[in-house]
């Protein structure tokens, strides 16, 4: 027996005493393919689809102009994918299948934007928020819930557009993930499901705030001039700053160490701050909010994304042209030396982590020995 196999069998006991599984440990050992045989796999389920839906639009173009025929194809791909998903397939028939839904979901949403009665755009792709949001909850496939979380976040995307909201889009999806990040781990049998959604929201953020900075927002993408207020702008600023203080207060709540009061307010009026600071530097705030959130979750993959994203924002902003650079480099030395003082005025004045005195006086000679 491995050594792995005792903490796989009292991990399965201590989830069959939450009612979380059932049956008898079972030793499963699975080869795992490389991560690059799954890369590749995984993008041949995106062009397997793609002449899938070829095929269907060439042989069967009569029966595709039909909305309620292409519905009810698109439903029996998904569903046919779903239950071939939820036995455990294979890493062919797990893309094969994947290829299969991503076609079914294209009929789908054909037969929602040929629909007869010509609905509003908004019903449109309040549908299609609907329907991807439900997959990404109920496939049994991490890859597809990435997917399908994606085309949610874009669905929910163009909804705000035609709500003239779009400029808040950017907290809401920062909101999302934050709550979907925070929780994750709250029940163990929808923790994969939350992480995959939040990668998938956390994969159009990125590159929707990039969008907005450099000047091509969802108004141009849609051929469509819409303008809104100059204060719809720091509206979003706010509600980022909103954004990053329920992530500092659940970080602060959740922390094992009992923090003086004094670093809590310092550490509040530093996220303020910061947040106000950056207020010109659209996307600094999402960026040290991903940063942070992978860090407290031991997240290498948000921390990379984090980092990265804040190394893009941090450099477009110094090259837009709305300000000098003299002034622009200004306002990042400001940035960066305020954060500074905040780590010394930590370090120095206030205390981070109260040691409790009777846990250290409790301490075992042999651990002082050992130290």
């Amino acid at each position: 027996m491995s050594t792995q196999q005792p903490q796989q069998q009292r991990l399965w006991q201590q989830l069959q005493d939450k009612d979380l599984v059932s049956g008898e440990f079972q030793s499963t050992q699975e080869i795992e393919s490389p991560w690059f045989i799954k890369l590749l796999l995984a993008f041949s389920g995106w062009f397997a689809s793609l002449f899938i839906l070829g095929f269907l639009l060439l042989t069967l173009q009569d029966l595709v102009d039909n909305g309620i025929i292409c519905f009810l194809v698109g439903a029996v791909m998904i569903t046919m994918a779903y239950n071939v998903l939820k036995n455990n397939p294979s890493e062919f028939r797990e893309h094969l299948m994947l290829a299969f839904s991503f076609a079914g979901q294209a009929l789908i949403a054909w037969a929602i934007f040929i629909y007869d009665s010509h609905p509003s755009d908004l019903l449109l792709w309040f549908a299609i928020l609907v329907m991807q949001s439900s997959l990404s909850l109920v496939m049994p496939n991490y890859v597809h819930r990435v997917c399908c979380a994606f085309f949610a976040s874009i669905a929910l995307t163009i909804c705000l557009y035609y709500l003239h909201l779009s400029a808040f889009t950017s907290a809401i999806l920062l909101l999302l993930v934050l709550f979907l990040v925070l929780n994750e781990w709250r029940s163990v049998k929808w923790q994969p499901a939350f992480e995959a959604i939040s990668y998938g929201v956390v994969l159009l953020l990125i590159p929707l705030k990039a969008s907005y900075i450099i000047g091509y927002d969802l108004s141009y993408w849609l051929n469509e001039s819409r303008l809104q207020p100059s204060w719809f702008y720091y509206l979003d600023e706010l509600l980022l700053l909103v954004a990053m203080l329920y992530l500092v207060i659940t970080l602060i709540l959740r922390s094992q160490h009992q923090l003086p009061f004094n670093t809590k307010l310092v550490i509040m009026g530093a996220t303020i701050s910061l947040c106000l600071l950056s207020m010109q530097a659209s996307g600094i705030t999402i960026g040290f909010a991903l940063l942070i959130l992978g860090f407290s979750n031991s997240n290498k993959l948000l921390q990379g994304l984090g980092m990265i994203s804040l190394l893009f924002y941090i450099s477009s902003y110094y090259y837009l042209l709305t300000l000098t650079l003299l002034e622009k480099s200004g306002i990042l030395l400001i940035m960066g030396l305020f954060i500074l003082a905040i780590r010394l005025v930590l370090l120095k004045w206030f205390d981070p982590i109260q040691i409790d005195p009777v846990k250290v006086g409790s301490t075992p000679q042999g651990d002082n020995d050992a130290i």
